[in-house]
């Protein structure tokens, strides 16, 4: 996990950087009128992808926004252990979902190009960017399910994200 965590770090960090530098380098050029149309376009593109690593990240390392009152109060009533499975059979779902459509429209996308006007680049590529950041998400949930099913709890240590 320390390695896929360090990875998706990396790639997202990568992403922004990208992003930033591209829009910067936007804002520069229209103040000196120079004509680099292609910054729009990358900085989006980096954005999009770093979007769906960012969230493979936050998956990881437990680190996504939660909004738990309604769980919790229907945790404290039923059991937290039911909620927590409740969320992860929801979360695998949406996940596999998201996968298997952004994976299609890639697919698609290679029969039927949607071409970027600067950069000539095929934009249904970016369904791969999202595609992986869901695929990598489903499967830090079914190791949750795995948790769940064997009598663990998906409180995640320090330990299991390598900081120790």
């Amino acid at each position: 996990m320390k390695f896929l965590r360090y990875v998706l770090f990396g790639l997202a960090a990568t992403g922004l950087a990208l992003m930033v530098s591209a829009l910067f380098l936007q804002v520069v050029s229209r103040e000196l009128r120079w004509a680099v149309d292609w910054t729009e376009e990358l900085g989006r593109f980096s954005f999009i992808t770093m979007v769906f690593l960012a969230a493979a990240y936050g998956t990881l390392t437990k680190s996504h926004l939660r909004v738990s009152v309604f769980s919790d109060f229907i945790g404290r009533k039923i059991g937290v252990r039911k909620i927590d499975f409740l969320h992860t059979a929801i979360l695998l779902g949406f996940a596999a979902t998201m996968a298997y459509f952004s994976w299609y429209n890639f697919v698609d996308g290679l029969r039927y190009p949607n071409t970027s006007a600067a950069l000539r680049f095929n934009q249904n590529h970016l369904f791969i960017g999202m595609s992986l950041g869901f695929a990598i998400i489903f499967a830090l949930h079914l190791r949750d399910l795995v948790v769940l099913l064997r009598g663990g709890e998906l409180d995640i240590s320090t330990k299991e994200l390598g900081d120790e």
